[in-house]
């Protein structure tokens, strides 16, 4: 039995792996969704299913309030029963996550950082002032000082945090596979390489003393861009013969770079999956054709609601019309959207050979069961 939970997280992520083999059943939890995610799908979801009341796995792709608010909250959660000695919500064996001051390699908390930085700035009107809080606010809830926030509480649980890893998951371009019970997880990425360029972008900008609105824009683009973008955990997990990909807000090129290098492509240069967490919520920014013709799947995962113009038409428009499966595509979206009902107008299911798949209003998941 292997089944993925696609959890309604509005504009984040959030899933439940199950998979049971005989006796032997590993449940895994990516990503936990933004604000009011636990509260309103996430518990709920884990009330519901018979999971043994235990993840064996939690995995935080990356550092954004989209995918961690929710994990917190669980957190959160399971301490406060533990203190009042009441039975927990579940139980949890290890968390895989990568810290801001980890990636960064930084030992200040970070939102101390981001204050000190601000701090040195001189600023002649109340106008600045107000901007700066302005931006310090958002910096903060992007969600780096709750990376920092659910180490710390992982630790207090006593939840191993990256076992057989040394601090970072990551990897030095060479796929790292792990076993877990009955799943294979082969780590993609983040790579070496990328977190390299990440904290050159990140040194380049800090040795700059003055603070400018061109700067101001270039520490957005390395928090909201950069960090999703090089740093997401990405793994495909493998079990038996079901295989997922899992990408975060990774981008296309650097999994197809991985998995030619890694000689995880067919002779024809494809890699056919069961299921595929699409790219950053459907975002064109991080996918492309060339990639949905190179890995193709049955299932194509998008959870999103329309913010930030996710999931784009474009990313919509390459899923159809990129050639591989013989049997109809099915794209599973946690919302209907603008961009959504647009394509569906325009591309025909029948004609095209897809099914759209829209998580029901007032349901908490959607399961793709592979059997």
């Amino acid at each position: 039995m292997l089944k993925l939970h696609v959890v309604q997280a509005e504009y984040g992520d959030c899933f439940i792996l199950e998979s049971k083999l005989g006796k032997e059943s590993t449940t895994v939890l990516i990503d936990g969704g933004p604000y009011q995610t636990f509260e309103k799908h996430l518990k709920p979801t884990l009330q519901k299913l018979p999971l043994s009341r235990k993840l064996d796995l939690v995995v935080l792709s990356h550092i954004d309030n989209d995918h961690i608010i929710g994990l917190l909250d669980l957190l959160d959660e399971i301490k406060t029963q533990r203190e009042r000695q009441v039975k927990e919500l579940v139980k949890i064996g290890k968390l895989w996550h990568n810290s801001f001051n980890d990636l960064l390699q930084i030992n200040l908390e970070p939102k101390k950082i981001f204050k000190n930085i601000f701090r040195t700035q001189n600023f002649i009107f109340k106008e600045e002032e107000r901007k700066k809080e302005n931006i310090l606010t958002s910096i903060i809830m992007k969600g780096f000082q709750q990376g920092r926030d659910l180490t710390q509480l992982a630790k207090s649980l006593k939840i191993s945090v990256n076992p057989g890893f040394n601090k970072l998951i990551v990897v030095n371009e060479t796929v790292k596979s792990i076993r877990l019970k009955n799943i294979t997880f082969h780590i993609l990425g983040p790579t070496k390489k990328n977190l390299d360029k990440l904290r050159e972008e990140w040194n380049d900008w800090l040795s700059r003393k003055k603070l400018t609105l061109n700067s101001e824009f270039e520490l957005f683009q390395i928090l909201d861009k950069s960090i999703p973008n090089l740093a997401s955990i990405m793994f495909l997990a493998e079990i038996k013969n079901s295989k997922i990909l899992f990408t975060g807000d990774g981008l296309a090129e650097d999994t197809i770079r991985v998995l030619l290098n890694n000689a995880m492509l067919d002779k024809e240069g494809k890699l056919h999956v069961d299921i595929l967490k699409v790219p950053h919520h459907g975002s064109d920014r991080n996918a492309s054709l060339e990639f949905f013709n190179t890995v193709y799947a049955d299932y194509y995962v998008i959870s999103a609601n329309g913010r930030d113009d996710n999931p784009s038409l474009a990313t919509l428009r390459w899923i159809i019309e990129s050639g591989q499966s013989k049997n109809p595509k099915k794209i599973v979206l946690t919302n209907r959207t603008p961009n959504i009902i647009n394509v569906l107008k325009e591309y025909d299911q029948k004609k095209f050979n897809y099914q759209c798949i829209i998580l029901e209003k007032r349901k908490d998941y959607f399961t793709i069961n592979l059997g």
